[in-house]
């Protein structure tokens, strides 16, 4: 039977408009066309689905509290999510996957897949990584800096995670511990509810990452004193599911991709990464 030609065009124009949008987050120092390759990758492969690039907070501004960030893309992503009764696709890479958690936790939203591309989650605590924005530091005396009020004013010293330092960390950070819910007097239930949303969480990273560290944070997993990784069931914010971590997990909501070969800076230029991980989550 041949399907009519008008018909074959109402189905594909239905198709597309099902697709949920797609918001992308950069990450630390990124430029205005960082992302664009990946945007343009999604529009080719992915035909009809809408991409938002939030092009904001570039540069040095990326180095910007990541409360204050967090409020600032929110304010872009409110009138998409608006307009997407079926809900959205968000993707943030590097510091704006862990920026993106904080958006997924702390507000109102309809995301329904957050996808983590080679992001911290579980914090950082690396020279390389230092090297990129302090090069006049070490990651033994970083905490000098990042684990003070001054420092906190630093994106970079919000999520950087000494492990021969927890006192300080959870006296001085003003974002991870309380993204992780690990701060009892300040326990939000809302973050758990929110995260609990998703309906699916993608966590992509891998062992030759070269920037996040340890590679395994952005599944996660993360240094013990002795700088040995726990992975990220036996992490106690897993364990004690305080903001929603295992929940995803026992419902079988979380896909975990651990790939060889990729550099940080190319996770979002790699052909291969982008139709594997990326593209069959953006339905």
């Amino acid at each position: 039977m041949k399907i009519p030609c008008f018909l074959l065009v109402c189905l594909s124009v239905q198709c597309f408009a099902s697709y949920k949008p797609v918001v992308i987050i950069h990450g630390v120092w990124d430029l205005r066309y960082s992302l664009n390759f990946l945007a343009e990758q999604i529009k080719q492969h992915h035909v009809g689905t809408e991409v938002h690039v939030i092009d904001i907070l570039h540069g040095w501004k990326s180095l910007a509290p990541l409360w204050y960030q967090v409020k600032a893309f929110y304010a872009r992503l409110l009138p998409i999510m608006k307009q997407a009764t079926n809900g959205i696709i968000l993707i943030g890479y590097s510091q704006g996957g862990i920026l993106s958690r904080g958006i997924v936790e702390a507000m109102e939203h309809n995301i329904t897949t957050f996808i983590s591309l080679s992001s911290p989650q579980a914090g950082q605590y690396g020279d390389d990584f230092l090297q990129l924005i302090f090069p006049q530091y070490i990651k033994e005396t970083a905490y000098e800096l990042f684990y003070s009020r001054v420092g906190q004013r630093i994106s970079v010293a919000n999520y950087w995670n000494d492990p021969h330092h927890q006192e300080l960390y959870y006296k001085y950070s003003q974002y991870l511990p309380y993204i992780n819910n690990e701060i009892s007097e300040s326990y939000q239930k809302e973050y758990w509810k929110n995260f609990v949303k998703l309906k699916k969480l993608v966590l992509i990273g891998g062992p030759d990452d070269g920037v996040i560290t340890p590679w395994q944070s952005s599944h996660f997993g993360y240094f013990n004193e002795k700088e040995n990784v726990t992975e990220m069931r036996a992490q106690e914010f897993y364990r004690q599911d305080l903001f929603g971590l295992r929940t995803l997990d026992n419902a079988g909501k979380i896909k975990i991709y651990e790939i060889p070969g990729v550099h940080h800076t190319n996770w979002h230029h790699n052909v291969s990464v982008i139709k594997n991980c990326i593209l069959p989550w953006l339905d």
